[in-house]
């Protein structure tokens, strides 16, 4: 309303300058504005004022909308599937009241598994949902149906219902996006994500060469690494201490090979005979030959153990270096089965022996695992590289031993625990209620089983005063647990 542009610069300029000019105004304000002005007893800032309300009071009453009749219809077209059940609904609805993303990622999951839809009421608030957490985007487009693709073209913020084919992406896509592109075509063409990355190389900036090297940690493998040699000599350092972290991580790269040439000089095993020949005595010998070098610090194996270490700069080199090459390369160094080579290190160079567990870890030699879970240390990388029976046995035995590291290492793995583990963890929890808290079990709710329902309730604390805290904390456990399992009925599951 022009009139009201006239209201505020008068307000910030003096009654002095025009007050709105009856042509301004609509025809029923036109009159009060003349009956204002013919008051005499008024003065110009009075007639300002009143004005002023009026007008003010006349914008609140509202406009009259635009009347355009012959809009075309715009509808969703017609569901495919069905809509998910009364019961699914109202477990949801409680879900989207506790706030709990683990739990509504569940419900989704279940309900994409079956085929159904999520009820039309309640598309908004579960849109609003994935548009502050991406990893349940795609879960929602495939249980929101027409509607929901209907429903995000309404919003700007919901537009990531439209997806755009990778190559699309790749060109045209956010930072974010080609990172994510490159990740998922490493999964399953290597090669393929390698050449793309190569041909883009140097239009990307630094922070971007970074970010998309970062994703070539997916399927690393021999053919990456002549392009990975040559961004040694890049100009950022970033870039280069990344490609060098993929080097190390890669067999066969100019890196590794000089670590074992050092190792094949380093560690080895004799064999002697004792006792007249009659009998034959084995030991591993571990030295750092006189000269080394100096190329080895310059790639991160560091020279010095550092001040309080009981471990001496020599050992903590090799330990290093150890760590750092395939557990195949002892096979060919020892000339020995990989138990053997096990049992070797055990007997005859104890200190080293977490270093090669390290090795395993790092370069996923899941085939070693096995010679190691029976030993006393307990090495937190095997828990991912484990399954099913022997993972919840390893976590077990960890947790007996150390219970706070075991259960650290056990909210990292993705598939939910086993209920003797599970009940076992809890028993432990129960003692420290404030680290263990709702927050805790809020973010982990999917790692805990709908089975340890049937025991959670004689799990207590061996402390009398951290009782009180935990029984609250229990109670908010069983919420969840029995949200779960209304979840998991609900769909039949």
């Amino acid at each position: 309303m022009k009139a009201w542009e006239s209201i505020i610069n008068t307000a910030m300029l003096g009654t002095d300058k025009p007050t709105p000019a009856i042509a301004d105004l609509p025809e029923d304000v036109a009159v009060i504005a003349n009956a204002i002005d013919a008051a005499a007893t008024l003065d110009k800032e009075e007639r300002y004022l009143q004005k002023a309300a009026v007008i003010y009071n006349y914008r609140q009453s509202g406009f009259v909308p635009f009347q355009k009749n012959d809009l075309p219809v715009n509808k969703a077209s017609e569901e495919i599937k069905s809509y998910c059940t009364p019961e699914a609904v109202r477990v949801l609805n409680t879900i989207l009241d506790e706030e709990n993303d683990q739990l509504l990622q569940l419900w989704l999951n279940q309900c994409s598994k079956v085929g159904c839809l999520l009820m039309p009421d309640v598309l908004p608030a579960v849109l609003e949902k994935a548009q502050k957490d991406v990893s349940l985007r795609s879960v929602v487009i495939e249980c929101s149906g027409n509607r929901g693709a209907w429903l995000s073209k309404m919003n700007p913020v919901w537009n990531w219902f439209s997806i755009l084919p990778d190559e699309e992406l790749w060109q045209t896509g956010s930072p974010a996006q080609r990172a994510e592109v490159l990740k998922r075509l490493r999964q399953n063409e290597p090669v393929k994500a390698l050449e793309w990355l190569q041909q883009t190389w140097e239009q990307e900036n630094a922070a971007g060469k970074l970010e998309l090297l970062k994703a070539l940690k997916i399927n690393s493998n021999a053919d990456d690494l002549p392009w990975l040699e040559s961004l040694l000599n890049e100009k950022g350092q970033k870039v280069k201490d990344e490609a060098l972290a993929l080097l190390k991580s890669i067999p066969g790269s100019s890196v590794i090979k000089q670590y074992e040439e050092l190792l094949l000089q380093s560690v080895t095993l004799k064999k002697e005979k004792a006792l007249l020949g009659l009998t034959t005595k084995t030991s591993v010998h571990v030295k750092l030959p006189a000269v080394v070098d100096e190329g080895i610090y310059k790639s991160g194996i560091e020279k010095l153990s550092g001040p309080k270490s009981t471990v001496t700069d020599e050992n903590y080199v090799i330990y290093q270096l150890i760590s750092s090459v395939p557990p195949a390369f002892w096979e060919k160094q020892f000339e020995a089965t990989p138990v053997q080579v096990v049992e070797y290190f055990e007997k005859y160079a104890q200190e080293m022996v977490p270093a090669l567990a390290n090795a395993v870890a790092k370069f996923g030699q899941k085939s070693w695992v096995p010679f190691f879970v029976g030993q006393r240390m307990f090495y937190p990388d095997f828990v991912e590289m484990l399954s099913g029976r022997e993972q919840e046995k390893y976590l077990l035995k960890a947790l007996s031993n150390d219970a706070q590291n075991a259960i650290a290492h056990a909210v990292r793995i993705n598939d939910e625990w086993g209920t003797e583990f599970a009940v076992a963890a809890l028993l432990k929890m129960a003692n420290w209620p404030y680290e263990y808290n709702r927050g805790f079990f809020t973010r982990y709710i999917r790692l805990i089983p709908v089975g340890a329902l049937n025991h959670i309730e004689n799990i207590t604390s061996q402390q009398a005063n951290l009782q009180p805290t935990w029984d609250k904390t229990r109670n908010h456990l069983i919420n969840l647990l029995s949200l779960k399992q209304q979840t998991l009925k609900a769909f039949n599951a």
